[in-house]
């Protein structure tokens, strides 16, 4: 998938500018925690508020079909305002997305505008990502960008788990309660952006063609998502029908891989610093290809729960070095850093809805135990071409 020329050098920043910038990098993952609350909130939570609203799954599946395609237009028209407004600008319009978006959710008299506060979400979301990669690694410094998308997916993994915890409390309070609290969040991110300075960059020479983004760190970024959204998808239905779970034991061990995410996406980050993102990425696809045979054909047993919950957690880790290799790549061209995620959101979109496919004519394991070893593919990849050699010195190849 490797495409395209060189994308020329963008100018470096001063030396300074090259230097961390710790206040501004939490600032910045902070907004991103704040977003992935608001984004994350309906689908856990959709139950009680289906109830309340008298809705059923047609709308559910509506409600959740407007936030991903919100998401994905937004990451494209977000990283096309970048080069024009910065990404300090674009992270504040993104912040106030998510309150407006949090607001009208939590005072939805009926469905309608319980969809339009999913679409205003997604967008602040989608909004939310090209700038807030190319903050992130900028203000993290020319050799921290490992750690920066590390940094980054955990402020995602964060808000999950807020959002999480936010639908345990709305069990009890009334689901309108966790909107509420997604939008104060996301007050005071937006608040804190006020203290936000990113580093400016040149325009950019030339802007990022299709075969660009259909490249290295696109490709690592999707063999990531085929394996989030085509296989932990079906984490919990799995482990209901094949190894007799409760429903609420699977939402635990499901729950246990989104807390060991957080710890691979550390390590993955540090790995990418220290060996590089390829050579990090082929070494999770390894550990992915081995707990993920061994839960999907092994009979149910601690020890197979257990390879189910590191592979939950291990998938997540491909997206900071996918992030790392993009920010090098395109960093700098915002349209392409919108692009590159979209194009992963639409391929998730896609494997699910395979695999669901599929598992109703030949069953679930047969298919999983085919999608956990498309990580393989990650090794038919050689060293980095010219074309996927960073373009910009340092931080200055920002998401």
């Amino acid at each position: 998938m490797a495409g395209g020329q060189p994308l020329p050098t963008q100018a470096s920043p001063p030396e300074a500018e090259e230097r961390p910038q710790w206040g501004g990098f939490v600032l910045a993952c902070s907004a991103y925690l704040a977003a992935s609350v608001g984004e994350s909130l309906l689908s856990p939570i959709f139950p009680t508020t289906a109830k309340d609203l008298g809705l059923d799954l047609t709308l559910g599946g509506t409600a959740f079909g407007l936030l991903t395609g919100s998401i994905a237009v937004a990451n494209i028209v977000g990283g096309r305002l970048l080069p024009r407004l910065g990404a300090t600008r674009v992270i504040r319009i993104a912040g106030l997305l998510t309150v407006v978006g949090a607001l009208l959710a939590a005072t939805a008299p009926s469905f309608p505008q319980l969809a339009a506060a999913q679409v205003l979400l997604g967008a602040g979301s989608g909004f939310y990502f090209p700038a807030g990669i190319q903050a992130v690694g900028m203000l993290a410094g020319s050799r921290r960008k490992g750690f920066a998308m590390g940094m980054f997916g955990v402020a995602f993994s964060g808000g999950l788990t807020i959002a999480a915890v936010l639908a345990a409390l709305g069990a009890d309070h009334g689901w309108r309660v966790p909107f509420v609290v997604s939008a104060v969040l996301s007050v005071a991110a937006l608040v804190g952006t006020l203290w936000l300075r990113t580093p400016p960059l040149a325009p950019p020479a030339a802007r990022a063609r299709i075969g660009d983004v259909l490249g290295l760190p696109t490709f690592v970024g999707t063999v990531g998502s085929v394996c989030q959204y085509g296989t932990v998808s079906f984490l919990t239905t799995f482990a209901v029908d094949e190894w007799g779970m409760t429903v609420a034991a699977a939402a635990a061990l499901l729950a246990v891989g989104r807390v060991l995410s957080i710890l691979a996406k550390v390590l993955s980050g540090a790995g990418a610093d220290r060996t590089g993102p390829l050579t990090s990425a082929k070494r999770t696809a390894a550990l992915l290809v081995a707990t993920g045979l061994g839960w999907t054909l092994l009979p149910a047993s601690i020890p197979t729960y257990a390879l189910a919950a590191v592979f939950a957690g291990t998938v997540s880790s491909l997206f900071p070095l996918a992030n790392v290799l993009a920010f090098e790549r395109f960093g700098a061209q915002g349209g392409a850093l919108g692009l590159y995620r979209s194009v992963q959101i639409g391929l998730g979109a896609l494997a699910t809805f395979l695999v669901g496919v599929a598992a109703d004519v030949v069953g679930l394991r047969p298919v999983l135990a085919v999608t956990v070893v498309l990580p393989l593919l990650l090794f038919t990849v050689g060293r980095q071409t010219p074309s996927e050699e960073p373009t910009v010195r340092g931080s200055a190849a920002a998401s």
